[in-house]
């Protein structure tokens, strides 16, 4: 039996490059979920279905508005989840727009057919990346950016100087925090349904979070019995500068690296095409 594998994919605009990359992860046993933000308009949603490749098995799921450092990403990252599950999968692989295989399609499959591990995500103790801030006060999503929010953030340092904190629901323990990007099994992806759907004070919590979504999937999986099972690598290639919010932009340059690296994607790309044309010739050759 051939493996089953789930894309979930998290976008909001750019059409040629969603349909290039569907069209690119397009594989026997592959079906791409799409979750495409409803803050987008109407004319590039439109474009985008258009774009999407007619041989591929492609699902877009019901869309909700989604803004940076708020709980709505989780959110549709775990309907994504849901709707994958309803179809079964043996993998599911969380990808953004801007996102690129750097392995063919039969490599990918290949390797987690091959592996034990119940999945690959990027996993830190508060020690490497101390996201502490981020949980421990209330950060309305609805807040975020505004007046209101600063007022309340500021009020909030005060009490937890004075020692009044969150503390975090049954049955977590402690935070760990990571990329937001994974490859995780069915039965991790299962494991991570499964304790929210039986601890709803879980989702609650992270709902009045700051940037949820780079700790909520890393918490909970290793509030389960799947942690151990855990591999600490996301197969995922990105490239930081100090200080910035968002991955560099990879360049020609960077394809050998990209291609002979352990990644099985990258991100993120410029959404002209012209680096994962570079890509798609080296990895299919004519």
């Amino acid at each position: 039996m051939s493996l089953s594998i789930a894309c979930l994919i998290l976008a909001h605009g750019q059409p040629a490059q969603l349909g290039r990359l569907v069209t690119r992860l397009s594989a026997p046993g592959v079906r791409c979920y799409l979750h495409i933000d409803a803050n987008t308009d109407q004319t590039t949603f439109d474009a985008i279905t258009a774009a999407m490749p007619a041989a591929a098995a492609v699902t877009f799921i019901a869309r909700r508005p989604c803004r940076w450092g708020g709980f709505s990403l989780v959110a549709a990252t775990l309907d994504l989840i849901r709707a994958a599950q309803q179809d079964g999968f043996d993998w599911a692989v969380l990808l953004s727009g801007a996102d690129y295989p750097v392995k063919t399609a039969a490599q990918i499959s290949t390797f987690l057919a091959n592996t034990t591990a119940a999945g690959f995500i990027d996993i830190r103790s508060q020690d490497e990346f101390d996201v502490r801030y981020r949980w421990q006060a209330f950060f309305p999503e609805a807040l975020n950016g505004t007046r209101a929010g600063k007022a309340l953030q500021k009020l909030q340092r005060g009490l937890n100087r004075a020692g009044l904190r969150r503390s975090l629901p049954a049955p977590l323990a402690s935070v760990w925090a990571g990329s937001q990007w994974w490859c995780l099994s069915a039965a991790a992806c299962a494991a991570l349904t499964g304790l929210v759907d039986a601890h709803p004070a879980v989702l609650a919590f992270f709902a009045t979070t700051l940037v949820p979504d780079e700790m909520f999937v890393q918490t909970v999986l290793m509030a389960t019995p799947i942690g151990p099972q855990l591999v600490t690598h996301n197969l995922h290639a990105l490239r930081w500068q100090q200080d910035a919010w968002s991955p560099n932009v990879f360049t020609a340059e960077d394809v050998p690296a990209l291609i002979g690296g352990p990644a099985l994607f990258a991100r993120k790309f410029a959404a002209n095409g012209e680096v994962t044309d570079v890509i798609d010739a080296t990895l299919y050759p004519q």
